[in-house]
C-alpha cells in the first residue's frame, strides 16, 4: 500500500472506527495479537518498505494510538 493519497486517510479512519468498536476484546486479549503483529511488521526483511512509499496495512495499526492504548493492560512487557 502506498503511504501516500487518500486511501491512508480512510485506512487510518477505518482502524480507529474498528478500535472502538473492538475496544472490551482489545482490552481483554487485544496484547498478545498485538505483540505478535509488531513483531511480523518489524522483523528484518518485514512486508514494508517505507523508503520506497510502501507499506504494509498492519503497519498502520501498530502505530495507532488508540490501539496501543487498548491493548496496554495484557501486552508482555519482557
Amino acid at each position: 500500500m502506498r503511504t501516500d493519497g487518500h486511501s491512508r486517510l480512510a485506512l487510518r479512519a477505518g482502524i480507529t472506527i474498528g478500535a472502538v468498536l473492538t475496544a472490551p476484546l482489545l482490552l481483554l486479549a487485544g496484547g498478545f495479537a498485538y505483540d505478535r503483529l509488531v513483531r511480523h511488521v518489524y522483523r528484518d526483511g518485514g512486508p514494508y518498505s517505507k523508503e520506497e512509499g510502501w507499506v504494509h496495512p498492519a503497519y498502520f495499526v501498530t502505530t495507532n494510538a488508540l490501539v496501543r492504548a487498548l491493548t496496554r493492560p495484557t501486552r508482555r512487557t519482557g
